[in-house]
């Protein structure tokens, strides 16, 4: 049974259980499943507190679990998620779409009046305009040409000045459509391909980003159900990122690739890569920085309203982990387009030992807006508990977590769209301390990137240490006086 498909690329209304997909799939480890063997001994005599230690690995866990959740969105939903969030960027056909009717819009308005005198064999300039918004401050210039030997149109549309508090400096959208030599006939025109630009301020952590699109088929109505897509992105030199290159073909019969290549400035790169399958199952390889490669399965929701996935994830030689294996199984109600999933893993450590998890999870609305809600419990017995708020900008996850010692600690995690966020966490000596009032054992405060990596400190009454987090979970943390601490996220 088919539902809630659209007519082509892989944008479906139900996409919504993917974009908490894999923080869900993560979470069963995350609070839970690696709490032994996370304190190497202490450099330079700095030992951090039980309490403290505890905080600092559920809280980079937390992280690693939002920062991948995109990735399973894309998975199930088909869409890649830019690491530059929402500043340009093509990730499916609705979106090509969308850039299509608005400027296509455009194209209606200039030929709705006498622009057919004048017009050359070659190139002609139908209509030109520069304005200037007096309220916005807003600069664009908007130009139409048109090849009336092969009926081709060139829309072009650049802002090219922006408001102060914006940190874009041009964005520029060429959009070449088939009129099918009908100029003032709008029901036969076809996309044919679409280009962008976007620069940057030289200090913002991207300086650019080039997208484009070309349609490769069509329904009877002319929307485009097939097309190739490639991103472009270029970062500012005080990131650690140099450059992230993205690629996505979509067919009319919901088969397609995306494969993705974020390369850092040290020589090292993330590698992903999807294959999706006419029906509606794919599988997916990930290769990371440090060497861990990750491979998997998956159904989609798409054919039945049951979804699955598997997750073998494997670390290198190195590390206390070994493999990680994953199983999932949601089933979505069109009803009210409320979901439940659950999830189960297996942690393999190096030495042998093997620790074992599940997660319940339960999307819904409420108010108009969905809400996720995460109930995880382990074989150490350690407990979690999130709710998690979706806005258009970012979602907002609040919760507690009950580590193996009983130290029990509130998470406040804002996740904004480009996979960046803020987490703060406040650890107590166990939940009775925290309802009878009792001050905190610590303070925890992370900025964390988009790969997960980040920076932010740790406040324990009077003392306050830097803590630095590295992709692969590794985690440096220095007191005032210089004596540090390696602690491991896994």
């Amino acid at each position: 049974m088919k539902t809630n498909q659209s007519k082509g690329g892989f944008m479906w209304s139900n996409q919504f259980a993917g974009k908490f997909f894999l923080l869900s799939l993560l979470l069963a480890f995350v609070f839970w499943g690696c709490e032994k063997d996370t304190v190497s001994p202490p450099q330079n005599e700095l030992q951090l507190s039980q309490a403290s230690s505890d905080g600092l690995v559920s809280g980079w866990q937390t992280i690693h679990s939002l920062n991948s959740m995109g990735d399973v969105q894309g998975i199930l939903s088909g869409e890649v998620e830019m690491n530059t969030g929402e500043l340009g960027g093509l990730q499916s056909i609705e979106q090509i779409q969308q850039q299509f009717s608005k400027m296509h819009a455009g194209i209606e308005a200039v030929l709705s009046g006498p622009v057919t005198e004048g017009i050359q064999v070659e190139d002609s300039l139908l209509w030109f305009i520069d304005w200037t918004d007096p309220i916005s401050g807003i600069s664009v210039r908007k130009a139409l040409y048109y090849n009336s030997a092969t009926g081709i149109a060139r829309y072009y549309e650049a802002i090219y000045h922006f408001p102060a508090q914006l940190r874009i400096t041009y964005d520029s959208t060429e959009v070449k459509v088939d009129l099918n030599l009908t100029l003032n006939d709008s029901t036969d025109d076809q996309f044919l391909s679409l280009s962008k630009l976007s620069l940057f301020e030289e200090d913002f952590f991207v300086q650019k980003i080039e997208a484009s699109a070309t349609a490769t088929d069509y329904d009877q109505y002319n929307q485009v159900i097939g097309a190739v897509a490639a991103n472009h992105v270029w970062y500012g030199e005080q990131t650690e990122l140099d450059q992230l290159v993205q690629n996505l073909e979509i067919n009319p019969d919901q088969s397609g690739h995306i494969d993705e290549r974020l390369d850092y400035r040290d020589d090292t790169f993330l590698g992903k890569a999807v294959n999706f399958y006419a029906d509606f199952t794919g599988d997916f390889s990930e290769t990371w920085r440090d060497g861990t490669q990750v491979t998997g399965t998956f159904d989609r929701l798409e054919d039945d309203n049951h979804a699955s996935i598997t997750r073998i994830i494997d670390f290198p030689a190195i590390y206390l982990l070994d493999k990680i294996e994953q199983a999932a199984d949601v089933t979505l109600n069109p009803a009210d387009s409320s979901s439940h999933w659950l999830l189960n893993e297996k942690i393999y450590f190096a030495g042998g030992d093997i620790d074992t998890s599940e997660l319940v999870v339960d999307e819904y609305f409420e108010g108009g807006f969905k809400k996720t809600h995460l109930q995880g419990a382990h074989s150490n017995g350690s407990q979690a508990d999130l709710l998690v708020s979706h806005y258009p900008e970012y979602q907002d996850i609040e919760g507690w977590t009950i580590g193996v010692e009983g130290y029990y600690s509130l998470v406040h995690v804002i996740l904004y769209s480009d996979g960046s966020g803020e987490l703060w966490l406040t650890v107590y000596l166990n939940q009775q301390a925290y309802l009878n009032g009792e001050e905190p054992l610590a303070n925890i405060y992370i900025h964390f990137n988009p790969d997960g990596s980040g920076e932010g400190q740790i406040t324990e009454g009077d003392k306050t240490y830097h803590v630095k987090v590295n992709q692969n979970g590794e985690m440096e943390i220095q007191d005032e006086a210089g004596n540090s601490q390696i602690l491991s996220g896994f």
